[in-house]
C-alpha cells in the first residue's frame, strides 16, 4: 500500500509539472504579445497583420524612393543649367525678382552702350575739331605775314594760295565728317538714351567755318554772326566764308575771307582774332560733354553690376550647396533602392 501511495504521489506531481510547464508556455506568448503590440503602437502607429495582397514596407520604401528621385531631378537641373530658377526649379518668389533684375540690368546694359556710342562720336569730332585748331592757328600765321608792306604781290597771293586750300579743307571736314553715317560736325544735336526713361540732348556746335547764326554765336563753333563779304569787308562779327571771287588779269580767284592784299590780310587777321578763340572754346565745350559722358558710363555701369549682382543671387545655383544635397540624395536613393528590394523579398 506504501508503493502504491508513493505512485499516487509520483503522478500527481508529474500532473502539477506538466500544469507549471502549461503556465510557463502561457506567460511566454503573452510577453511576445507584448512585445508585437509594443512595436506596432510605437512604431507603425497600428498592429500590421500577416498579408499576401499588401507590403507596407516596400511601400514605404517606394514613396521615399520617389521622393528622393524628385529632389534629385531639381538638384540636378540646378546643377546642369546654372539657374535656381525656372523650368523644373519652380521658385515662384524667387521667378519673379529674378525677371525684374535681369531685366533692369539688361536696360542699364543697353544704355551704357548707348552712351559709350556717343562718347565714340564726340571724340571723333574731337579728333577732328583739334586738327582744325590748328589749321586756324595757320590761316591766323598766314594773315599776320601777308599783312606786312615789306611782302610784294606775288607772295602775297603764293600765301593766299594756300590760306584758301587749307580754309577750303576745313569747310570739307567739318562738312564731310561722319560717324556711322550720320554727320556729326554741322550742329545737329545728339540725344542719348540711358535706358531709365531719360533723354539726355547734347547740344553740338557747327563747326563748318562758314557757319553763323543771327544772334549771340551760340551753336556756332568760331561763333560767327554773318556772311563776310569781298575783301574781308564785312567786320570781325563775320564768318570765315569762302565764297570765291573770280580771277581777274594778273589776280588769282580768292575768295570773300582772303589775305590777296595787306588791307585785305589785316581785315582777316581782324576776324580771326574774333573767330579762333571762340572755335577754342567750342572745343572745350565738347571736351566738358565727353567728361560728362565718361562719368554718366562709369555710373551706368556701376549700377549695371550692382543690378546683376543682386540677379545673379537670386536666380544663380549655388554649387556648395546643390552639389551637398546631390551627394546626399544619392546616398538616399541609393539606400532606398535596397531596402525597396528587401522589402519586396519579405513574406509580409
Amino acid at each position: 500500500q506504501r508503493s502504491e501511495v508513493i505512485g499516487q504521489r509520483s503522478e500527481v506531481r508529474g500532473q502539477r509539472s506538466e500544469v507549471r510547464g502549461q503556465r510557463s508556455e502561457v506567460r511566454g506568448q503573452k510577453n511576445e504579445l507584448s512585445l508585437i503590440t509594443y512595436y506596432s503602437t510605437n512604431h507603425l502607429g497600428w498592429y500590421q497583420m500577416s498579408t499576401i495582397n499588401y507590403n507596407f514596407a516596400a511601400n514605404v520604401a517606394a514613396n521615399n524612393l520617389a521622393k528622393n528621385e524628385r529632389l534629385l531631378d531639381v538638384t540636378m537641373n540646378k546643377l546642369s543649367s546654372g539657374q535656381r530658377v525656372g523650368v523644373g526649379t519652380n521658385e515662384p518668389g524667387a521667378m519673379g525678382l529674378h525677371n525684374r533684375l535681369s531685366e533692369e540690368g539688361t536696360t542699364l546694359r543697353a544704355g551704357l552702350d548707348n552712351v559709350n556710342y556717343t562718347i565714340s562720336s564726340l571724340k571723333v569730332v574731337e579728333s577732328v575739331a583739334m586738327t582744325m585748331n590748328t589749321m586756324g592757328n595757320r590761316l591766323m600765321d598766314l594773315a599776320i605775314k601777308a599783312s606786312s608792306t615789306t611782302m610784294n604781290t606775288q607772295d602775297r597771293y603764293a600765301l593766299d594760295g594756300e590760306f584758301q586750300s587749307i580754309l577750303t579743307e576745313m569747310e570739307r571736314l567739318a562738312t564731310e565728317t561722319q560717324f556711322n553715317g550720320t554727320d556729326v560736325m554741322i550742329g545737329t544735336d545728339i540725344k542719348v538714351n540711358y535706358g531709365e526713361g531719360s533723354e539726355v540732348t547734347i547740344a553740338m556746335d557747327d563747326f563748318r567755318p562758314s557757319a553763323k547764326t543771327a544772334t549771340t554765336g551760340d551753336g556756332v563753333a568760331f561763333g560767327a554772326l554773318i556772311d563776310n563779304t569781298a575783301g574781308s569787308a564785312a567786320g570781325v562779327t563775320a564768318a570765315l566764308t569762302s565764297s570765291v571771287t573770280a580771277a581777274a588779269v594778273e589776280v588769282p580767284a580768292t575768295s570773300f575771307t582772303t589775305i590777296s592784299t595787306a588791307a585785305f590780310a589785316a581785315l582777316t587777321k581782324s576776324i580771326l582774332d574774333q573767330r579762333l578763340p571762340a572755335f577754342s572754346e567750342a572745343i572745350g565745350r565738347l571736351g566738358g560733354a565727353i567728361r560728362s559722358l565718361e562719368f554718366a558710363a562709369e555710373a551706368q555701369a556701376a549700377k549695371a553690376v550692382g543690378v546683376e549682382a543682386g540677379a545673379s543671387k537670386v536666380g544663380d545655383t549655388d554649387y556648395a550647396i546643390e552639389t551637398a544635397r546631390l551627394a546626399s540624395a544619392q546616398v538616399i536613393s541609393q539606400a532606398s533602392t535596397a531596402i525597396l528590394a528587401q522589402a519586396n523579398a519579405r513574406s509580409s
